[in-house]
């Protein structure tokens, strides 16, 4: 999106549109319609904001940083830093930390790997049951224990209150808790996939075209994994291997049928997140499973999810379409079948039939030709193939894929993730030849679809709502474009009214994530005793915000309680800065210093390359 100069462009930019209001959203209809122990347990949160961790890669014991922080305690003036909210600078490379992320003795080599004895995926599958059964939480106090509560307080108190403040996070506090665990492995996973450029495609011009400075020297997500997988067996007070089994179909003899009970208050399995239930599987299994086992999970989850991208494409087909797929043979060995099998299940719901008109009319609609349908299927699944590979590269240690074309990178990952292990000719390949089931694949398939149609049946309108835009593809994340010329900003901005006093502002302020006029500095826009521009930075960006001040064209950057002035984008001809528009030379945009800008912001760099930060004190 660019930057508007104008009133016809202003009306056309959307600040609602964001994967974090998307959730929001999201989470606030599954609160209106299923239980909340079930819901929460089904999707994830942190998207706007979330919790990110990295890493300067020096270690030091735990008793010489109670001895360093109280050093840092005794000296009378430390401006700089916030030592009593936990903030040092590292002994040995001087930057800005936190918190310390306990390294287990369990990590690396001498990790104790459990071993796979089982061949076929029905025996994973059920081993995978026993493992979530017997792998109890670990209650011996030790200081290792205590440092890893430390942690993870730290990272509970660097939420925003608009999460605690949740009605179903006192309410069903366990679930509410593991769903916050469990989305911290989510955010970094997902962090790390931005800064990759938004694929695992290795040739440049892929994706953002963003240099590989911006993926971190250091790794801590497997130190970070095994920090929430205590806590998270500790909150797990659910049973989350019936969610396993009604995900892989494969019950103990003796037990419950594969077939799902139709509770009306819990979330269908077609509605629960493929990405969301493997980070909890692999936070409540042992973490040094084998990797075949990895493997397993990764094969039940993916059946989940290709049928829910083929139930989402089929709400968005004509009922002419339909009717395509519906004279086909049902199974689940193709895409043909497993279309066929969709729409004869599903139509009986009635879930086809609101909005049938529109459908009619939509020029958007999915191809009724196999080839076109299942390239969709294709990009819908990449997402989750990509959070999957990550996790896989960095439990395992394993090299990621060398992916050369974006066309290519679908093939690649189902290969990397063990999904298809027989080399096949490119023409015979599709989406449908990743599935594996471990059991009566159509029987599964049928009990999800008659625990969807019953919620259908009593809620249409939101069952369907629910389907249309479950797994979507979103942009990557990247600062508004600004025009080459800086008297375009400051013809249309500075005269600009506030948009909640409605006043002109001294300093008018443009945030530069989503184009808001804030009063800089300015008590007329204070709520709860916080200046606009700080406020903003909250409900925008999660506490880090970038605004270009119009009356001096310079960058103010806003990092938690911290500020500092950046430096300017625009430079006159001679490439110098003019500040405070003194010299009144024009001014045109450098595209080197603003993706420099850019690329710290993704990188989460600010507190590590900028170094004159001052308080700001609620007053920006």
């Amino acid at each position: 999106m660019e930057l508007p100069t104008s009133d016809e462009e202003r009306l056309s930019l959307r600040r609602d549109n964001t994967l974090g209001s998307e959730y929001e959203r999201r989470m606030e209809d599954y609160s209106r319609y299923f239980d909340h122990a079930s819901w929460l347990v089904s999707i994830n949160l942190g998207w706007d904001p979330g919790v990110h961790l990295q890493t300067c890669g020096h270690h030091l014991h735990l008793d010489c940083l109670k001895s360093y922080l109280l050093s840092l305690r005794s000296q009378q003036r430390q401006q700089s830093i916030a030592v009593d909210r936990g903030e040092y600078w590292c002994p040995l490379c001087r930057q800005l930390a936190n918190s310390v992320l306990p390294l287990s003795p369990q990590l690396g080599e001498s990790a104790a790997m459990v071993r796979s004895r089982p061949t076929s995926l029905p025996s994973m599958v059920s081993e995978l049951t026993n493992f979530l059964k017997e792998n109890p939480p670990n209650t011996v106090q030790s200081s290792l224990s205590e440092a890893m509560v430390k942690a993870m307080e730290d990272m509970t108190n660097s939420v925003q209150h608009k999460y605690k403040n949740k009605p179903w996070a006192t309410t069903h506090q366990s679930q509410s808790l593991f769903q916050f665990v469990s989305s911290i492995a989510r955010s970094n996973l997902e962090v790390e996939l931005v800064q990759r450029g938004g694929s695992l495609c290795t040739c440049p011009g892929v994706g953002l075209d963003l240099p590989p400075s911006l993926i971190p020297k250091r790794s801590c997500i497997v130190p970070l994994l095994h920090v929430l997988a205590m806590h998270g067996r500790l909150l797990a007070c659910w049973t989350a291997w019936r969610s396993w089994q009604d995900v892989s179909g494969v019950c103990e003899p003796g037990g419950p049928p594969t077939s799902l009970t139709p509770l009306e208050k819990e979330v269908p399995i077609l509605l629960r997140d493929p990405s969301a239930l493997l980070t909890q599987f692999i936070l409540l299994l042992p973490l040094h499973l084998d990797q075949t086992y990895f493997s397993s999970v990764v094969k039940v989850l993916y059946n989940l999810l290709y049928f829910q991208v083929l139930v989402q494409l089929s709400c968005h087909m004509a009922e002419s379409e339909r009717s395509h797929w519906r004279n086909k043979v049902a199974g689940v060995d193709s895409l043909e079948a497993a279309m066929a099998m969709i729409v004869h299940h599903l139509e009986q719901s009635q879930l086809y039939q609101l909005y049938m008109e529109e459908d009619e009319a939509s020029n958007s609609l999915p191809s009724t030709k196999g080839k076109d349908l299942d390239i969709q299927v294709q990009r819908l699944c990449l997402p989750f193939l990509r959070i999957a590979s990550l996790l896989r590269h960095h439990l395992y240690d394993q090299p990621l894929p060398e992916v050369s074309t974006p066309q290519s990178e679908f093939v690649r990952l189902v290969y990397y993730l063990e999904l298809v292990t027989e080399g096949m000719d490119w023409k015979r390949f599709n989406a449908a030849v990743a599935l594996n089931w471990a059991g009566d694949g159509s029987t599964l398939v049928a009990s999800w679809c008659e625990q969807y149609a019953v919620f259908a049946y009593n809620s249409q309108v939101a069952a369907r709502n629910f389907l249309v835009d479950q797994h979507i593809t979103w942009h990557q994340p990247r600062l508004l474009r600004l025009p080459q010329d800086y008297d375009k900003i400051f013809q249309y901005y500075h005269r600009r009214q506030c948009s909640q006093c409605h006043s002109v502002p001294r300093e008018s302020s443009i945030c530069l994530l989503c184009g808001t006029l804030v009063c800089l500095k300015e008590n007329c826009c204070k709520q709860h005793n916080m200046c606009e521009a700080v406020q903003h930075s909250l409900d925008c960006g999660g506490g880090t915000s970038m605004y270009l001040v119009v009356t001096s064209s310079y960058i103010i950057v806003i990092r938690g309680k911290r500020a500092c002035l950046w430096g300017s984008v625009y430079l006159d001809s001679f490439g110098e800065e003019d500040r405070e528009l003194k010299r009144g030379k024009p001014l045109y945009l450098s595209t080197g210093r603003y993706q420099l800008l850019e690329q710290q912001w993704l990188a989460h760099r600010f507190d590590h390359t900028n170094k004159k930060w001052v308080w700001h004190r609620d007053a920006l």
